[in-house]
């Protein structure tokens, strides 16, 4: 894959993690006017032994830069966002670079505060069975610049694009978009939930009428966002939902043994019994039925569809069933970084012993007394225990700990006493940056300590 029209542009990449990196390697490769900055001492000095194009920020004229591209972690109030405003230098992320792509690229971007990796690589994997050429990008899979894309060969491009990335869309368009869900999320980043709702409303940006927008209803923000939809967007609207079958154009729901989607346009129904699905959870059924929706638009056999979802396991720290021990049923939720995922979780389980905590995020728990009736117990363990254990002892036992640890082998303990199926759930509703690096290595940790501690 190359890049073009940017032989006579000028890049500065600001932020040289796995996107940044990637994109420096590939301008120097190509002989793309770049310059490249992290302000990590430490990945600096690893990019000045690669040979890349390293500039501090104070030494670039920003009047004969084309592009900032910025990091999705790094916020607005970098001090090359101000100086690149100042000179009307465009910011964009690294997913606008994909309109540079030479080849032939048909572009799905999903977003949404919640279950956006899920769906994306369930909608690459039904493509790749349809025997069609397919990537999924951006928050997951494989970085822009190291597609291998195969000269004139169509490619379906599925991109998981966060709110940080939408919030710098210039120019790119998705021929379909996807908005799963929007709950209160990075507030801290970025300031207000109006702000959030506005980057995650840009994945409609740039849209034709030949286009198509799918919206998940289920939450209020979402459905109010479909209403006014046609006075902000130019594209087809496609409403989705899983709680309300009357408000929507593709409806699913589970009935007994059976998933069942209703087309209410055109008043068919499709039904197929729910263990074809390995995804577990009620929270999955948005994500399902987004897939489904893109099958047929892209006129992709119903079987092939219901073929990847027997094999599709979902992916690892999304409530995932991952061991059973004696009377124990293990999930690794460590995705659940804040309350409306976990909630999801709570609601798709019995019999829960849930490990909960970390490092509270703004709101900490607040609205998830609803979701607990089938909790028997919570394990609250890291930064914010007290704080956690103050809201939900008004609702159910409690217990805390200073590590995930001490709270699963807790957990573990008193789960073998009882004569049923207990779920030990770890949903941490939190971020994980009070222990761990990221949610990865809170959700591998907690694997590998439980099977250390039931295999003695």
């Amino acid at each position: 894959m190359k890049f073009k029209n940017l032989d006579k542009k000028k890049i500065f990449i600001v932020g040289l993690g796995i996107s940044g990196l990637s994109l420096a390697k590939k301008f120097k490769k190509e002989k793309i006017d770049y310059f490249c900055w992290d302000d990590n001492e430490s990945i600096r000095k690893s990019c000045l032994k690669k040979k890349l194009n390293l500039i501090s920020p104070d030494k670039i004229d920003f009047n004969k830069i084309d592009f900032l591209v910025l990091s999705p972690g790094i916020s607005n109030d970098h001090k090359t966002v101000s100086l690149a405003k100042k000179y009307q230098c465009e910011i964009i992320s690294d997913i606008e670079m994909i309109k540079f792509i030479s080849n032939d690229v048909f572009l799905i971007g999903i977003t949404g505060t919640n279950g956006k990796s899920t769906t994306t690589k369930l909608i690459e994997h039904t493509i790749k069975q349809s025997k069609k050429n397919s990537f999924s990008a951006g928050n997951i899979g494989v970085p822009i610049s190291n597609l291998k894309l195969k000269h004139n060969l169509l490619t379906y491009l599925i991109v998981e694009a966060s709110s940080f990335q939408l919030e710098r869309i210039i120019d790119l368009r998705f021929n379909i978009s996807v908005l799963l869900n929007i709950t209160n999320d990075h507030i801290d980043r970025h300031k207000n939930i109006s702000n959030y709702i506005a980057a995650k409303s840009n994945i409609f940006k740039n849209q034709s009428v030949n286009d198509f927008s799918i919206i998940c209803i289920d939450d209020p923000i979402t459905k109010k966002l479909a209403k006014d939809f046609s006075k902000n967007s130019n594209s087809k609207l496609i409403t989705i939902g899983s709680k309300n079958s009357n408000n929507c154009d593709f409806f699913i729901e589970l009935k007994k043994d059976m998933l069942v989607i209703t087309d209410n346009k055109k008043n068919t129904m499709f039904r197929f019994n729910r263990n074809c699905c390995i995804l577990r959870g009620k929270h999955n059924l948005p994500n399902i039925l987004a897939c489904f929706v893109i099958s047929e638009l892209l006129q992709i056999d119903k079987h092939i569809f219901l073929e990847t979802l027997k094999k599709f396991k979902g992916l690892e720290h999304r409530f995932e069933y991952f061991k059973k021990y004696k009377n124990i049923e293990f999930y690794n939720d460590s995705k659940s970084t804040n309350v409306e995922s976990s909630k999801m979780a709570l609601q798709s389980l019995d019999n829960i012993f849930w490990i909960v905590g970390g490092r509270k995020k703004p709101g900490g728990l607040e609205g998830i007394h609803n979701s607990l009736g089938n909790v028997l117990k919570a394990f609250i363990f890291g930064e914010c225990k007290e704080d956690f254990n103050k809201y939900l002892s008004n609702y159910l036992d409690t217990e805390t700990f200073e590590t995930l640890d001490t709270a699963l082998e807790q957990a573990i303990l008193v789960a073998l006493e009882k004569k049923k199926l207990i779920n030990i759930l770890l949903s941490p509703a939190s971020a994980s940056f009070d222990q761990f690096k990221n949610f990865e290595q809170r959700g591998v940790y907690f694997k590998k300590i439980v099977k250390k501690m039931v295999s003695i």
